[in-house]
């Protein structure tokens, strides 16, 4: 009997193991993201409609930047940079031909792209891209080209969300708690230098062009930082966000930071994170029977301060698959879109927060 018990009790530690640390297994990290703050919860309270509502027939707009044209640009699923040119009109700049995500004019006026294919691009007046920096499928070092901005000395911040996972993979990065995000200072083609790192995603990044400090959106940590590029000291701005910031937008006019949040928190998965293991063996059930309810993914983001006090809170609807990664101050409102979305909207400028 007692040969039988220990028969037994082999094999299915034998199965846990298998299970955790067999082939397709999760790589687990452990990670302590701070909870989210009730106070700016409590701050998404009454949702309002958008204002205008153009270009459904455009899908993706993970990225929308006011440029020094006046117009507004858009960065597509399909390679295509969009350019606004009246109400309702949009026409077709560029096509990089890969996955543009940010985008950020330079003060010479000349468009960057970060590109989640193909890298850090640049926009030649011929209409042909220059990369400055490649993706890791094209030779480069990059690995998930995500935002960027360009400083008023040309050289440009941009952020490498992981380290180990690229595009279409964010999923993966954040159940396993991946905290390979980096910051790079690009100079010239080919010429860079590393910032910081170790982030868990690090995600939405611009600049005040009055003090040249750098913000930073963290999204599975749910917080942003602020970055001194001359120093590269990395200090913490806000946690305790509601939700998982994305792109992140500095309103020179304003002096607010715009910051898109796609989706609320999940309480279930971030259970899992302080504890490796276990979140190994949910991940071999999450294979077998899929994820489990993700949290709801309303219109959400949150102007700050550049001390970091919560300024002002954009609450719309949640009538779409996926959340905005993008809300950006232009003529008056607050234009926003996303990763998974169809269209632009606009939305009314929230009241201050008293």
């Amino acid at each position: 009997m007692l040969r039988w018990i220990s028969i037994i009790l082999t094999t299915l530690l034998l199965i846990v193991v298998l299970a955790a640390y067999g082939p397709g297994a999760l790589t687990a990290y452990r990670f302590d993201p701070p909870p989210p703050d009730p106070e700016i919860d409590a701050l998404f309270a009454a949702p309002v409609q958008p204002e205008i509502r153009e270009a459904s027939d455009l899908h993706g707009p993970e990225d929308l930047e006011p440029g020094p044209d006046g117009r507004l640009y858009a960065s597509l699923a399909d390679g295509r940079i969009m350019v606004r040119e009246g109400p309702g009109v949009w026409v077709e700049h560029a096509n990089t031909g890969g996955r543009p995500l940010g985008l950020a004019f330079a003060p010479d006026g000349s468009l960057f792209v970060a590109d989640a294919l193909k890298g850090l691009l640049r926009l030649a007046e011929d209409g042909t891209f220059e990369t400055w920096m490649a993706d890791e499928s094209e030779g480069g070092p990059l690995v998930f080209t995500d935002d960027l901005t360009v400083l008023e000395d040309e050289t440009i911040i941009l952020t490498d969300a992981s380290r180990r996972h690229g595009y279409g993979e964010y999923m993966t990065s954040f159940l396993e708690g991946d905290q390979t995000g980096v910051v790079y200072r690009v100079f010239a083609p080919g010429e860079y230098a590393r910032l910081a790192d170790g982030f868990a995603f690090i995600n939405g990044v611009d600049h005040d062009p009055e003090t040249g400090l750098v913000y930073l959106n963290e999204t599975w940590a749910g917080r942003v930082w602020v970055l001194d590029p001359n120093t590269e000291r990395v200090e913490l701005l806000i946690d305790g966000l509601p939700g998982y910031p994305d792109n992140l937008e500095f309103d020179a006019e304003t002096g607010l930071i715009w910051v898109a949040l796609p989706s609320r928190r999940s309480a279930e998965i971030e259970a899992l994170h302080p504890r490796p293991f276990v979140k190994r063996l949910a991940w071999r059930w999450i294979q077998l029977a899929g994820l489990p309810p993700l949290p709801p993914r309303p219109v959400m983001a949150l102007a700050l301060t550049t001390d970091g006090k919560p300024a002002a809170a954009l609450y719309g609807p949640d009538d779409a698959p996926f959340g905005i990664t993008t809300a950006t101050p232009f003529e008056g409102r607050i234009w926003t879109a996303g990763l998974e979305r169809d269209g632009i909207d606009a939305y009314p400028v929230p009241e201050p927060i008293e």
